[in-house]
């Protein structure tokens, strides 16, 4: 036998100490009637009281007392087997942190409402394994595959522009590391990758269809705008200022519409602009809900079964019991009290 909570069982010492609360209220009822009155009166005193049902009625209590401890303590005994199967799919977040991410066209910035759109995201997951990878000129596992989305927001909001030290975007080697992650046996697996589509090393559409060949379906989440905007950064000494080319003219930073677009229909999947609505994200989890669920993560354990209700049912009888006991009894009472010391 087990015990589901057993530190509960320590209560079992109320059950001396009710005993001894007994026994001291019984000396301490004769002491107070020696107060007022000669102790051979107290026979006549008690003369209605059972002693015997009394004592009963104390002893059905403390196995009550018992009892009750017993059952909030879980008694546990006999064993079943129980198999734990988990749906879900695997869903890889590829999220821009380049330079080109801390743009305020989109505000507060890019990579804010970047952020913002995963945690809408996994606060609408049920039972989805996510990993996070952010990338720049290199990409990097942020996250690895979890269904602890608590730890998953943690490393979320560690993401900033400074993650990856490396300068560029490389969309293709961030495709390549989220494959990686996947399980290759899973009939479904999905990446969604958050940017603003400024591949520099314009290897991304390749690398997307030769992905998506292999059953993984690619969404594609826009970040920007067309107009572009001015990439805003701190120098050394932390003045604000705008980032320049070689020549000195100021970058603008575009939304790369036409590229997220070919990565997302090359990898079967869709693209999707944010707006200010923000619903986007929430699109792309619907069409993901769609897909097969595959059960991961299946095992098969011994279960202890419950017995408390036993302990439960005789508490219940028990006080049931006690309340039907009377502590008292028929006597003839004694005309002349003075026949008591006789």
């Amino acid at each position: 036998m087990r015990w589901g909570n057993p530190g509960l069982l320590i209560l079992l010492l109320l059950i001396p100490l009710y005993m001894v609360f007994i026994w001291v209220s019984a000396r301490l009822q004769e002491k107070y009637f020696l107060r007022f009155a000669d102790k051979r009166f107290f026979g006549y005193f008690l003369q209605e009281f059972s002693s015997f049902h009394w004592n009963l009625k104390n002893v059905i209590l403390l196995a009550a007392l018992f009892f009750m401890i017993i059952a909030a303590a879980r008694p546990q005994w006999g064993k079943e087997m129980s198999i734990m199967k988990k749906e879900g799919l695997d869903i890889v977040v590829c999220v821009d942190v380049s330079k080109s991410m801390d743009a305020e066209d989109i505000k507060p910035s890019r990579i804010d409402r970047a952020k913002d759109q995963i945690a809408r995201f996994v606060d609408k997951l049920k039972s989805d394994r996510v990993a996070l990878i952010a990338f720049a000129g290199r990409s990097f596992v942020q996250c690895p595959l979890t269904d602890d989305y608590g730890a998953l927001r943690m490393f979320l909001e560690l993401l900033d522009t400074n993650t990856v030290p490396v300068y560029g975007t490389d969309i293709g080697e961030a495709l390549t590391s989220a494959n990686e992650l996947f399980d290759q046996a899973q009939k479904y697996k999905v990446i969604v990758l958050i940017s603003d589509g400024e591949d520099l090393e314009e290897n991304a559409i390749k690398v997307a269809e030769d992905i998506g060949k292999q059953g993984v379906v690619i969404y594609t989440l826009g970040v920007g705008s067309q107009q572009g905007a001015p990439i805003m950064q701190s120098d050394e000494p932390g003045n604000r200022q705008y980032a320049k080319d070689e020549e000195g003219n100021i970058i603008q930073t575009r939304l790369d519409v036409r590229v997220l677009s070919r990565i997302a229909q090359t990898g079967n999947g869709r693209f999707y602009p944010v707006t200010p609505r923000q619903s986007e994200i929430l699109e792309i989890l619907s069409e993901i809900e769609q897909m097969e669920k595959k059960k991961f993560d299946s095992k098969e354990f011994e279960k202890y079964q419950d017995r408390y209700q036993y302990f439960v049912f005789a508490v219940i009888v028990l006080l049931v019991l006690e309340a039907l006991i009377i502590a008292r009894k028929k006597v003839k009472w004694i005309r002349n009290p003075e026949e008591v010391s006789r």
